[in-house]
């Protein structure tokens, strides 16, 4: 199965990603700040990157900006988890080349949909 990334400082969010991902038998990893993540992307190479906007060190643009930046990440798809504005996390997506968003409180049916989507292939 994937191996998935989820950057996210909220560890109930957390939490509740690993329990769904694991019980499909992906492998999770997960990391609390912007630094962390890039660092558990490059050293992973993670299938599919989870990423919430909100993290304590660094925004999530920002994050996008340097995870495109490294040759080894530049096609690994990237998942918006968000509770900023619908609008804003589309307009991301759009701009730094990501592969979807999902508003919070995500549900759960949709989160698995988008996940399996951006794994195919």
């Amino acid at each position: 199965m994937a191996k998935v990334l989820y950057i996210e400082d909220i560890s109930d969010n957390a939490t509740l990603a690993q329990r769904v991902l694991t019980a499909r038998g992906h492998e999770f990893l997960w990391a609390k700040t912007a630094e962390d993540g890039l660092a558990m992307a490059l050293e992973n190479q993670p299938d599919l990157i989870l990423l919430d906007l909100g993290l304590p060190d660094v925004d999530g643009q920002t994050l996008s900006i340097w995870l495109r930046g490294e040759a080894a990440l530049e096609k690994t798809p990237i998942i918006v988890l968000t509770a900023w504005p619908e609008e804003v996390a589309r307009q991301t997506v759009e701009a730094y080349g990501l592969n979807g968003y999902l508003c919070k409180p995500v549900k759960l049916d949709h989160l698995m949909k988008i996940i399996d989507a951006n794994l195919v292939g």
